[in-house]
């Protein structure tokens, strides 16, 4: 039986809210506080003085060959040439907001028949616009993905190498691991049809590519320290089957001190918690049913469907079984396999849209009043973050915690100042890098896997 569908206006109408109140929170919000957002943001800047007055970079390493994750940072270097850099910020996330929806749209409309349309419009934005990685900060990833989407809504048989190669470039500097997705779908699709134009089309992001691993070794980058490692098998296969819960609408955030909004609420923390468990499982059944549907209906004849759907198949196949099996970290990646989750979920709604429409019936209910409650919650912190007294500008999240072999242990002492344990978000993380930025004070770097490679302090 399938469960009642909400009515199109109103699904509409909370798409409009939502939409509408996350472009409010930024605009509002003292900084565009999003975890690691404000190291990107202080980035840029260090970037913009290269451009601009060199000498006030100095003990900065730029890098001088093509780097994934430098899109991003260019994109924000550049708004800060014409905006002051918090504006720049906060035009940026808007911007990047706005264009999700518009993608989006374009998605469903390509591969969503008609009445479904609105309840998959909502439950992709909610799941993938307001992802886990948006909330992190995982600028990179999340505009990686927006073009990997657009590809999707758009790519044909006959789409052209020109327009490949635009995907693909835009793709290799933005983010890795969803050029390697873009690379995966693309070389299984060449495998299958033999389309000249996709090797023609992946020729300059794979020379960039070379070009990357080559200046990366010749100037002895080392990957990003990672502070855990799992413990074992028993551990590896706790933390891959509750990943996925991570993607559902229900976020619980947290102030500098480990306090949260949620606090004295413990119920409807509970409920949410319950809730993302309850949406992670109907996504995997989801994933299951088209698969096997597919498997079930497979011919040998297939190899010559001249639609997508054997490609979509068996990417998804390889991309399940990079999830069971990919390690915890990779060249400083933290859970690369838990990038593939949303590219898989957009897999699915191209291999048979027909068979998500029980499972995007059901989501829309829960994912609209938790994705209410999450921008709710987060709009409600960032009118607050403009008193005088809010301690986000002066302050950085409370870590007691040292590094550890087990990453459970790791991530249950990261939130033992935090009341509750799970789908935290310290959105004020790096608010440090804000007052940085407004003194003109640029000084060491937190991550090294973008422009900037290498930071050297000056000797007295």
């Amino acid at each position: 039986m399938t469960p009642k569908r909400l009515p199109a206006s109103v699904l509409t109408i909370v798409l409009g809210v939502l939409t509408a109140v996350m472009v409010l929170a930024v605009v509002v919000s003292r900084a565009p506080y999003l975890h690691d957002f404000a190291e990107w943001l202080y980035q840029a800047q260090i970037v913009r003085q290269f451009a601009v007055d060199p000498a006030g970079a100095t003990g900065f390493t730029l890098a001088s060959y093509p780097v994934p994750n430098s899109l991003v940072t260019a994109v924000l270097a550049l708004l800060s040439l014409v905006f002051e850099p918090i504006v720049a910020g906060k035009l940026f996330l808007v911007a990047m907001l706005l264009a999700w929806l518009g993608v989006i749209r374009l998605f469903t409309a390509r591969h969503v028949p008609a009445p479904w349309r609105p309840a998959a419009t909502l439950v992709l934005w909610a799941t993938i616009a307001l992802s886990t990685f948006f909330w992190y900060g995982f600028v990179s990833y999340q505009l990686a993905l927006l073009f990997l989407t657009w590809f999707l809504a758009v790519y044909r048989a006959d789409t052209s190498a020109k327009v490949i190669a635009l995907f693909s470039l835009a793709i290799f500097f933005a983010h890795a691991m969803v050029f390697l997705v873009f690379g995966l779908f693309l070389g299984i699709g060449f495998l299958l049809k033999r389309n000249r134009a996709i090797i023609m089309g992946l020729l300059p992001s794979t020379a960039c590519s070379l070009w990357f691993l080559a200046g990366r070794d010749l100037a002895n980058v080392a990957p990003q320290r990672i502070d855990a490692e799992w413990s074992g098998l028993r551990e590896a296969l706790v933390y891959k089957a509750g990943y996925p819960a991570m993607l559902g609408p229900f976020k619980n955030f947290l102030l500098p001190d480990g306090s949260g909004p949620l606090d004295n609420h413990a119920w409807l923390y509970w409920l949410g918690l319950t809730t993302n468990f309850a949406v992670a499982a109907a996504l995997g059944a989801l994933l299951a049913a088209v698969l096997l549907q597919y498997l079930k209906s497979h011919r040998p004849k297939d190899r010559d469907d001249p639609s997508l759907r054997p490609t979509c198949a068996l990417s998804m196949l390889a991309m399940v079984v990079f999830y069971l099996f990919a390690p915890y970290h990779f060249f400083g990646l933290v859970n690369p396999g838990g990038r593939v989750l949303l590219p898989l979920l957009l897999l699915a709604f191209m291999l048979n849209a027909d068979a998500v429409r029980r499972y995007v019936t059901l989501l829309s209910w829960p994912v609209a009043l938790f994705s209410l409650l999450t921008v709710g919650t987060y709009l409600y912190l960032m009118i607050e973050s403009r008193q005088a007294e809010f301690p986000a500008a002066a302050t950085q999240a409370t870590r007691r915690v040292a590094p550890a072999a087990s990453v459970l242990d790791f991530n249950r002492g990261l939130y033992a100042d935090a009341r509750f344990r799970y789908f935290n978000y310290r959105v004020f993380n790096f608010s440090r890098r804000f007052e940085q930025i407004e003194n003109g004070r640029y000084e060491g770097l937190t991550f090294r896997h973008g422009m900037l490679i290498r930071y050297e302090a000056e000797r007295p």
